[in-house]
């Protein structure tokens, strides 16, 4: 059999610990999936997968080889976008991965790109976990954080300021906090992942206050918490492009606005690889920059405090 694409078919039974989940991707029948995995076992004398009837996993060597086979599959799509840039024509399956919350702002430039370029084909992955871009093999990654670790090139795209938001009625039953140092007496709604975040630091003027939630409802979805919070559950801390649409709805209002929220955030745009960047990718960059800019302001805030909110209407 091919060795390259049987090493192609490997790589993906290994991203998806599956080879049912592999032959759909690869649109290939189960039984072509084991033999191209069962040529190559035979071929270097190793296990690569260990199987039972619950899943698959890589043996020792198995990882090993991937590996390898990941360097070499690398080094072959450098060759072939070489080629490829002559053309210039974005095309292909773009990989795209990115938080949960941030889903609906990828797909909205995904589209964009969708339409700019009939050629692409993007496949959407959204988690909250940290992802390997190489092993995995995801050609971008939308990021929100402080700051990087500076293992893959890095463009930033926008600023996500923080922000505490409750609604008016929660409000009307539990009182508005008027110093970082009230907010120990509500009741908290705390974000879970990659870590619970129930403290954060409040800075004015020079002088810092760490205040810690107590936490009455906990979520992966920072969405649910913002909604939760709309409908009077309690306070959200929360960064602009979760807590926007309840802002813009009237239905959140954002407490402390005199006090900055730390860590400011970042939103980046990460790839493996500075070299060779394919055309789909370098369109998907570019899309994502006329959108959003170049990493200089947040185009998800909104002043929402009563204040502000008696001004709009008395405009209208």
């Amino acid at each position: 059999m091919d060795t390259l694409q049987s090493m192609k078919v490997f790589v993906r039974v290994a991203q998806r610990s599956g080879f049912a989940a592999a032959s759909r991707d690869l649109r290939m029948s189960p039984a072509t999936v084991t033999k191209h995995v069962a040529s190559l076992e035979s071929r270097i004398g190793v296990r690569l997968f260990d199987r039972t009837t619950r899943r698959v996993s890589l043996t020792e060597a198995g990882q090993m080889y991937l590996e390898r086979c990941l360097e070499c599959l690398n080094a072959f799509e450098d060759a072939d976008t070489a080629i490829s840039e002559l053309s210039k024509e974005p095309k292909g399956l773009l990989r795209v991965a990115g938080p949960v919350d941030l889903g609906n702002q990828i797909a909205g430039t995904i589209a964009q790109l969708l339409r700019e370029y009939p050629g692409v084909k993007v496949e959407l992955l959204l988690s909250n976990r940290p992802v390997d871009l190489v092993e995995e093999g995801i050609d971008v990654a939308v990021r929100v954080a402080a700051s990087l670790d500076g293992r893959y090139v890095a463009r930033p795209i926008a600023l996500a300021r923080v922000g505490i938001f409750a609604a008016p009625a929660y409000f009307r039953r539990f009182g508005r906090p008027r110093r970082p140092e009230d907010l120990r007496q509500h009741r908290g709604l705390v974000f879970l992942e990659p870590r619970p975040r129930d403290e954060w630091i409040f800075e004015r003027d020079g002088k810092s206050v760490r205040v810690r939630l107590e936490a009455f409802m906990t979520s992966n979805s920072g969405a649910a918490l913002s909604i939760a919070s709309a409908a009077g559950a309690g306070l959200v801390v929360a960064p602009s492009f979760v807590a926007h649409p309840e802002l813009i709805a009237g239905r959140l209002e954002l407490v402390l606005p005199d006090w900055k929220v730390l860590p400011e955030l970042g939103v980046y745009a990460i790839y493996p690889h500075r070299r060779f960047l394919a055309p789909k990718v370098k369109a998907f960059l570019e899309t994502l920059r006329a959108t959003y800019g170049d990493g200089g302001r947040d185009p998800w805030w909104v002043e929402a405090t009563p204040k502000s909110k008696k001004r709009t209407n008395s405009a209208r």
